[in-house]
């Protein structure tokens, strides 16, 4: 059998990231080069860059060299938060066929793109797809793996207990923000599960890819900005919705938010150690 002609006419996938004073700008740049080499014959990549609030010189430096890279830069004149900066985007994204997600300080793999593209192309059921996930430190050093479930059923089972998709690895239909609903609300360091919440609720399916195509950076602060009792209470009410929509009532999933707000109010070595062994891939596993 012959290979599938594709089309002469590219797809346009615009990709929406951000740049904050927080943003390491040697990363950052890394970060652009890794969405730049997604770019093929029939794929034309397109980075939609919103600025949060003020920037050193040494981040208007980097700015300056990679601003004709970038297709389009929204300045937020003060610090909205990644909700606001990633709504601001959406209301602007224009023409293009697919959206993908990409943070300041990650890398995502050559082929990334292309293949969670062929995946919604093949899946006709799915508005979001994700891929496999590799932890580096801040030198680059790999330092441990975060493995998703592929089909949706699995991944809406999960949404219960654990964010089913890595937030950086979002691919979707560019129809699926057509609709005004479908935003980021403002939800303390749990933007990218509210987002898949709200995606449930509104009967949106969402899965993963098999490969293993992108590398999340986990910095020194990693574990402290995850230990507090608002960040705890905002994943209880977003968890909490997900029981909802997925299983109702009456089920024993209820215990998994109330888990999950304890876990938030542990030190962050304690924090560390656990989510050092395999109670995430025993999540999985169980979904």
């Amino acid at each position: 059998m012959q290979p599938e002609k594709r089309s002469e006419t590219p797809l346009i996938c615009s990709v929406l990231t951000t740049f904050c004073r927080s943003d390491d700008p040697d990363l950052w740049e890394l970060a652009l080069d890794s969405i730049l080499v997604q770019a093929e014959p029939g794929l034309e990549v397109r980075i939609h860059l919103c600025v949060d609030g003020a920037l050193p010189p040494a981040h208007e430096a980097a700015l300056e060299r990679r601003q004709p890279q970038i297709h389009m830069i929204l300045r937020n004149p003060e610090n909205l938060g990644l909700a606001g900066s990633l709504n601001r985007l959406i209301e602007e994204l224009g023409e293009a066929d697919y959206v993908l997600r990409m943070d300041a300080d990650d890398i995502s793999l050559p082929g990334r793109f292309r293949t969670q593209i062929d995946w919604l192309a093949t899946h006709p059921d799915l508005a979001l797809v994700g891929c496999q996930v590799t932890d580096i430190d801040e030198e680059g050093r790999a330092i441990g793996q975060r493995n998703y479930p592929v089909d949706a059923s699995s991944a809406k089972n999960l949404l219960t207990r654990q964010n089913p998709v890595s937030h950086a690895t979002f691919c979707m239909r560019r129809a699926l923000l057509r609709d005004p609903a479908v935003r980021y609300p403002e939800a303390y360091l749990t933007e990218d599960l509210a987002f898949l919440v709200i995606l449930a609720e509104r009967g949106h399916a969402f899965g993963n890819i098999p490969e293993r195509l992108f590398q999340w950076r986990l910095g020194t602060g990693f574990f402290r900005r995850r230990s507090s009792l608002r960040r705890g209470l905002t994943e209880l009410l977003w968890f909490g919705r997900a029981v909802l929509a997925v299983k109702g009532v009456l089920t024993t999933d209820w215990a998994f938010p109330v888990a999950r707000l304890v876990l938030r109010c542990l030190p962050a070595g304690m924090m560390k150690r656990i989510y050092r062994t395999n109670l995430r891939e025993r999540a999985v596993q169980h979904a």
